[in-house]
């Protein structure tokens, strides 16, 4: 029997989870199999339960990826800008550059399963974790209201954009989501 070297066994696990990113992306939670996956890669349906026990624990592994690339995402757009500068580049980047990328699903995943419910209700709450220091980050340079309550404040900047995203997807113009955008942020975020 031939031993997988570490290394080796993390690359397999990163392609597993980019190609189910894409499939779930593509196909929805509910409509992708395992087999799916398996196929788009080349490997064998036991091959991906060597990594992942069940579809829910690849679904676990996506959103963390997902929660790093928005992370890199968020660090990257608003790097050397300053925090609304940020949120336009932030916007065009992802409406232009990913829309295209996101199913429906994807935006907002309903579901009657209890276990796949809180493990969204738990993605949510690390993502919003990630909004809410990056926040705290700006609201120390008097970036944003130092009045703002964070929570609320990334929850509401969330549920903006993911509203945009689903009116986007349904085909409205970007050019006219951006304003909605640029004013809401600049009026949730300062006090002029």
């Amino acid at each position: 029997m031939t031993r997988l070297y570490p290394e080796y066994k993390d690359e397999v696990r990163k392609k597993i989870v980019a190609a189910a990113h894409e499939i779930f992306h593509e196909k929805g939670f509910t409509n992708t199999k395992m087999s799916d996956i398996a196929i788009a890669l080349g490997v064998t349906k036991p091959t991906l339960y060597n990594y992942f026990d069940t579809k829910e624990d690849l679904f676990i592994a996506v959103a963390e990826f997902e929660r790093k690339q928005l992370e890199e995402l968020i660090l990257g757009t608003f790097a050397g800008r300053d925090f609304l500068s940020g949120a336009e580049v932030f916007f065009d980047t992802v409406m232009e550059g990913f829309l295209g990328h996101i199913g429906p699903e994807s935006v907002a995943i309903i579901t009657r399963d209890e276990g796949l419910k809180a493990i969204i209700i738990s993605d949510r709450e690390e993502f919003l974790k990630i909004i809410m220091g990056f926040l705290a980050e700006r609201q120390k340079t008097g970036e944003i209201r130092e009045d703002a309550d964070l929570r609320v404040l990334a929850t509401t900047l969330n549920a903006l954009f993911q509203g945009l995203l689903i009116y986007a997807m349904q085909g409205m113009e970007i050019h006219e989501l951006r304003p909605v955008w640029n004013t809401t942020v600049r009026r949730l975020t300062r006090n002029d």
